[in-house]
């Protein structure tokens, strides 16, 4: 992944408990979406949980560092998704 999705898909990776970014529901694990009306930029971010890490607290840690990350020249609000695909074995 290249440019700025690629850099929050590094900061979605460095998450403790991310064992892995998956693309169960399209062709990226990590899709930004920017909004004119009204102003904003959604995330969606596509992930195994690592063994051992309780899957909420791992999606709160995301949710907080992506839209961290995002703020960066952001139209409006940033909203974060996480879908939790699988928890690793």
């Amino acid at each position: 992944m290249r440019g700025h999705v690629g850099e929050l898909a590094g900061v979605a990776s460095a998450v403790p408990g991310v064992a892995r970014l998956t693309a169960v529901l399209g062709s990226r694990p990590v899709k930004m979406q920017d909004h004119d009306d009204p102003p904003g930029r959604h995330i969606e971010v596509q992930l195994a949980v690592a063994p051992g890490h309780h899957p909420l607290e791992v999606a709160r840690a995301i949710r907080a560092a992506v839209a961290d990350a995002a703020t960066t020249d952001a139209p409006g609000p940033i909203t974060v998704a996480v879908l939790i695909a699988e928890t690793a074995a």
